[in-house]
């Protein structure tokens, strides 16, 4: 039994965007490529091997013998026809605009296809994680049959229930029937596992509860570095909030004590989205803690209100959103925390209804998502589809977004995204906080791999 703090809120990976979905429903769907969930690198899935053809084609070719969980076989066309239906807008999945630029899909033969592209697209590799759904379910909604280690049993709000899919391509799962189970309160999801009620909890165990397992020879505790990054968005176009605002908030901002307060030690404090080890990650800083340069900057330029700090309703945000405003509030910074179910927080902070917002990106491993966040044509509003909700306008930054987009080689990439998040650690549209681990908490006898994506696939391989 695996404990889960929420529940998914979709299980068709075309319309998957909570984490509890996202993690889940690649057990029960497999895509063209994964992820390895220790490097982070690209490695081959459904696909046999994927070969680009000069800077606008990618040739796929599929493994022999594919198929889904209901024993159908897995060929081309149903690759073709997820593909073709993700980027239908009749469909209406959110990730309906990473394939657009796709001009054509060829069939070459039973097993291979050519993905065209309307012009060089460098990240393309990564897009073909999409997970493949059956022809007959590519243009609706719903689908639950995929070709993952797992098949679904049953789901609802309070427990999802799989079992070993006996076509998998990858053999036996390791761990064979899943049981996941919804535990919302932290304080009653770590006494359900002490009690003996639940077998692992894979990044649900609040970092402060973490101790109670260590001590507990029941128990085995696994932590890696983790993907994601906690970060204080700043809305660019609240009056007084400008660069050299956000670098005097940055300079407020203990972070090191942060790490050890919130997640009693285990993590590190964030100067990037890109994780520790990835191929992209650069050198780059931003400012330290400095309390007198802060107070010095807001005595000099005082912004004349309190600030409107966002956050969800979710226990360690609040907890955390409180202690920045502790923090900001001695370097002369008033605040208000205000909290908000998901929904209307994320629609507010769409419509620049914040100054400050408190939230965490899950996973970075294509760096090009950051244009989701950055670019200057990702500001939500007008018909615009993206996430940058601080509203950061920089040429500089989308001449370099775009470079790392059409790169042909790692090299040029890791050139352009090290632009990249230069300009973000100098201009700070969001400060980054801290990067937490990823901690399993497992019965002891359990040996499950922990991974850095915090993905349960681990849990079939």
């Amino acid at each position: 039994m695996v404990l889960l703090s929420r529940p998914a809120a979709q299980l068709d990976p075309r319309f998957t965007t909570d984490p509890v979905g996202l993690r889940v429903s690649r057990l029960l769907f497999a895509s063209l490529v994964t992820l390895d969930p220790r490097s982070l690198e690209v490695i081959p899935d459904l696909a046999e091997e994927v070969v680009p053809e000069g800077d606008r084609a990618w040739r796929v070719r599929l493994r022999e013998g594919l198929r889904f969980s209901d024993g159908s076989a897995l060929d081309v066309e149903d690759v073709r026809a997820t593909f073709e239906g993700v980027r239908d807008p009749l469909l209406g999945s959110p990730w309906a605009s990473t394939y657009r630029r796709i001009e054509r899909i060829e069939t070459l033969d039973g097993r291979t296809l050519r993905f065209v592209l309307d012009g060089p697209h460098a990240t393309f590799l990564t897009d073909l994680e999409l997970p493949i759904v059956r022809a007959e379910d590519a243009a609706r909604r719903g689908a639950r049959v995929g070709a993952g280690s797992h098949r679904l049993l049953r789901a609802s709000d309070a427990e999802i229930v799989l079992a070993p899919n006996p076509t998998w391509h990858g053999g036996a799962p390791r761990y064979g029937r899943l049981r996941f189970v919804v535990v919302r309160d932290d304080n009653v999801r770590a006494m359900r596992l002490r009690g003996g009620g639940a077998d692992l909890a894979l990044g649900t165990v609040p970092p402060m509860l973490v101790p109670l397992f260590e001590d507990d020879p029941r128990f085995v505790v696994r932590s890696v570095p983790g993907t994601g990054t906690v970060y204080l968005g700043v809305n660019g176009d609240a009056p007084g909030l400008d660069a050299a605002a956000r670098r005097a908030l940055c300079r407020a901002l203990d972070r090191a004590a942060l790490v050890e307060a919130k997640l009693a030690g285990r993590g590190r404090v964030a100067h990037s989205w890109i994780p520790a080890g990835h191929w992209a990650e650069a050198p780059v800083t931003t400012p330290a803690f400095a309390l007198p340069a802060a107070r010095a900057h807001f005595a000099a330029h005082p912004l004349g209100r309190r600030l409107v700090l966002r956050t969800s309703s979710d226990r360690f945000r609040v907890s955390t959103a409180l202690a920045l405003a502790a923090m900001l509030g001695r370097a002369g910074v008033e605040v208000d925390v205000r909290p908000s179910e998901n929904a209307s927080f994320l629609a507010d902070l769409g419509a620049g209804r914040f100054d400050l917002a408190l939230l965490e990106v899950p996973e970075v491993f294509e760096p090009h998502v950051l244009s989701w966040f950055f670019a200057s044509d990702r500001i939500p509003g007008g018909g615009r589809a993206g996430a940058n909700r601080w509203r950061f306008r920089s040429p500089a930054l989308d001449a370099a977004l775009e470079r790392g987009r059409v790169g042909s080689s790692r090299g040029s990439r890791r050139a352009a995204y090290r632009e990249v998040q230069q300009i973000l650690a100098e201009a700070l549209p969001v400060l980054p906080l801290m990067q937490r681990e990823q901690v399993a908490v497992m019965r002891r006898g359990l040996d499950v791999d922990v991974p850095r994506d915090g993905r349960f696939g681990t849990l079939a391989r």
